[in-house]
């Protein structure tokens, strides 16, 4: 059985270095975590997140129809995108490990070369759906490029996960009714 991406992700979170049995985490009041939590806070969301990327109040039914309609939104935002490929290639990630990170969440992203720059997309839903046994009511999910420098979008995961592992960033998350508001918590780091 896969690992979930929740998993692997709170698992890269926390590692024991070689030499010690001194855990890293990503707990900011730490203070051998100082410099490593400055700089993971410097992610600009404003760089890959843009109003028109959010989507409040939509309707579908299953797993499988988010994940078209994320195709289809995806083409939306950038041209030359083949939509029926994204979706192939979103239903292939899922298959390989569930983007399902709980707490009604899930993160489908996609790695292409139509993809012209790195993009998230936010998408809320009217009414939750199953995904793996468990309901969901929000999408994130990144477009990234094929060739991109520095693997920036790793930085942009961690920040999302980071942000997620804060009780108080997920509540107001799943009561943000609009676009602006979702767009706010992002980009200014308003909960």
């Amino acid at each position: 059985m896969h690992q979930s991406l929740w998993s692997q992700l709170k698992n890269a979170f926390t590692k024991k270095e070689k030499d010690s049995n001194t855990i890293l985490t990503n707990d900011i009041n730490d203070p051998q975590n100082k410099a490593r939590s400055k700089e993971e806070e410097t992610s600009d969301f404003s760089q890959i997140l843009k109003l028109k990327n959010i989507k409040v109040d939509v309707s579908v039914s299953s797993e499988n129809e988010l994940l078209h309609y994320l195709a289809r939104f995806a083409c939306e935002q950038q041209a030359g995108m083949d939509e029926e490929e994204l979706y192939g290639q979103l239903l292939l990630r899922e298959q390989q490990a569930s983007t399902n990170l709980g707490d009604g969440i899930v993160l489908p992203h996609v790695i292409d070369d139509s993809v012209k720059e790195l993009t998230m997309l936010v998408i809320k839903l009217s009414n939750p759906i199953m995904w793996n046994d468990e309901k969901i009511d929000m999408a994130i999910s990144l477009l990234i490029p094929k060739v991109e420098p520095d693997f920036l979008h790793v930085k942009y995961l961690a920040s999302i996960s980071l942000l997620l592992l804060k009780p108080n960033f997920r509540y107001a998350l799943s009561e943000a009714a609009s676009p602006e508001q979702i767009a706010d918590m992002f980009i200014n780091g308003t909960n």
